[in-house]
């Protein structure tokens, strides 16, 4: 029987993380998840799928002047969501499910498997300029804009609930720019190593 095959995916934006992540699966034949887990998530806690999705990766209400009151209930709100979230990727993988889990948090809720391989990718800021460009139909100053903004929100948001850095190498076993590879070829080179770590003997 094949081994289970679990891959996180962090990533920069701009840097085509969820197109390689989503390409990676297909490839590979197994699960995908990114923003289904947000529906996952909101039917686990009984919340407005609206209200999830407005905390997908960033804190809801963190950085607003409140009153200290309603700041306990946002901070409640955004542990309780991250924490359905968490628990959401925790079934997943124990079932024995094989997948690629994009965002999240993912790589740190899943820090005591090793045998899950934890990947980040990034490009440079030109590049991912470009892309945002192309994608969006921004203007080169709009583009720049929405990724320092996109950057920023999810540091917060994965910085606020682990105590790793999020784009640093600490907890990820590959690091890649995929400016350097492309698409496909990012995720040929996450294929193979994913398959150099399912096939070690991790019970030595």
């Amino acid at each position: 029987m094949e081994r289970q095959m679990v891959i996180t995916i962090g990533r920069s934006f701009g840097s085509n993380g969820r197109e390689i992540g989503e390409r990676l699966s297909e490839t590979l034949g197994i699960g995908f998840y990114d923003r289904n887990l947000i529906d996952m998530a909101a039917k686990k806690i009984g919340m407005d799928r609206s209200v999830v999705g407005s905390a997908d990766e960033k804190l809801i209400g963190r950085f607003l002047e409140l009153s200290p009151g309603i700041d306990l209930i946002q901070e409640n709100k955004n542990e309780k969501i991250y924490r359905a979230q968490a628990e959401v990727i925790r079934s997943i993988v124990k079932r024995g499910e094989s997948c690629v889990i994009v965002g999240r948090g993912a790589d740190y809720v899943l820090r005591n498997r090793h045998e899950v391989l934890k990947v980040f990718i990034y490009a440079p800021f030109d590049y991912r300029t470009r892309t945002v460009m192309e994608r969006y139909g921004f203007k080169k100053e709009e583009a720049e804009k929405v990724i320092r903004h996109m950057d920023k929100t999810r540091r917060n948001y994965y910085e606020y609930f682990t105590d790793r850095n999020w784009d640093q190498k600490e907890g990820k076993d590959l690091l890649i720019d995929s400016s350097e590879f492309g698409i496909q070829g990012t995720v040929e080179l996450i294929r193979l190593a994913a398959r150099q770590k399912l096939e070690r003997d991790w019970d030595v």
